[in-house]
């Protein structure tokens, strides 16, 4: 019998994805491409969890704007999950060679520092709606 995937699954990748990002922030010298990417995979999937908790599927996508199209906004949650769409592009962006072209600056590490804070900060607000 197939383990159904819940939310507590998509957290526990969230968590991985924010351990690398700490990894890669201690590294010396910082590997601020890799932390840029593994934040906009904490925050894709942290919209994933919610989805799922909503038993709403979703597309094959890291277009966070488009995944949260599909939570209502009656959710009390939503509100909080919007400013994560900004990460979007970073899915992509550092992937490969040449990429990033539309963005305007290269994140510092800096950044990504204050970047993961609000992350985890969102996941705390997710698992806290998840499990009331």
């Amino acid at each position: 019998m197939a383990h159904r995937v819940g939310p507590e699954d998509w957290l526990k990748v969230v968590d991985g994805d924010l351990a690398v990002v700490r990894l890669c922030l201690n590294a010396a010298p910082p590997l601020v491409l890799h932390a840029t990417y593994n934040c906009q995979q904490a925050a894709e999937k942290l919209v994933k969890a919610v989805l799922v908790s909503l038993g709403i599927d979703f597309p094959k996508t890291h277009d966070i704007d488009k995944l949260m199209q599909l939570v209502p906004v009656t959710v009390p949650i939503r509100d909080v999950l919007v400013p994560l769409a900004r990460f979007t592009p970073y899915a992509t962006a550092y992937r490969y060679p040449g990429e990033a072209a539309d963005l305007s600056d290269d994140p510092t590490a800096e950044d990504i520092a204050s970047w993961l804070a609000e992350i985890e900060a969102v996941r705390a607000a997710v698992e806290g709606y998840l499990r009331p």
